[in-house]
């Protein structure tokens, strides 16, 4: 008999309090793993929106590259021994786009094999605080090394894209360097060292 009281109580089942427990650490798993799951898709649209922003530097530097030397976009914002502070950077520590030492895209002297405005805001959408304009916007700056060969030499070309993330507060910035050079100049050059 006293076997059988022994079997019982050990088989007893689980109380209500263990139940409520067990949930309790269920509820926070799977409260933690929703969270990651925001993270995870935030981080994501952050890194979709940077290649995006990359790939119009990319495309624009491409198509300044492609441009004569003496051709007016390409008209140098710097003439000085040393690149300025900060080259190529529009975003000011205030968050403000600086305007000076800067060509802002425009549709209106387009480039071409550059998408436009037009296109981007069709495709990319607008900016989250301004949908009228497109959510990413390209800026250049030339700098020109200050030397002899200056009016001809190599121009730096430094390509800003600014954009703006739906979920973050504040502009991103991608830069991109490249240069432009007179393959005159470079022959010339290469003839006179041989």
């Amino acid at each position: 008999m006293r076997r059988d009281l022994g079997t019982r109580r050990s088989e007893r089942g689980v109380t209500l309090l263990e139940a409520l427990v067990s949930l309790t650490i269920l509820l926070v798993g799977i409260v933690g793993m929703m969270q990651l799951q925001i993270v995870g898709i935030t981080a994501d649209a952050g890194a979709r929106s940077q290649t995006q922003a990359y790939q119009l530097a990319r495309e624009l530097a491409a198509a300044l590259e492609r441009l004569d030397v003496f051709d007016p976009l390409l008209e140098p914002h710097a003439n000085t021994p040393a690149p300025p502070d900060g080259f190529g950077h529009v975003l000011l520590p205030s968050g403000e786009v600086a305007t000076d030492g800067v060509t802002a895209w425009d549709d209106a002297s387009a480039i071409p094999g550059v998408t436009t405005d037009a296109d981007l805001l069709a495709s990319a959408g607008g900016d989250p605080l301004d949908a009228t304009v497109p959510r990413f916007q390209r800026r250049w700056s030339i700098w020109q090394s200050q030397t002899a060969a200056t009016e001809g030499g190599v121009k730096l070309v430094a390509v800003s894209v600014t954009y703006r993330e739906k979920a973050l507060p504040g502009l991103r910035e991608v830069v991109l360097l490249t240069q432009v050079s007179n393959p005159g100049l470079s022959s010339a050059f290469a003839s006179a060292y041989r």
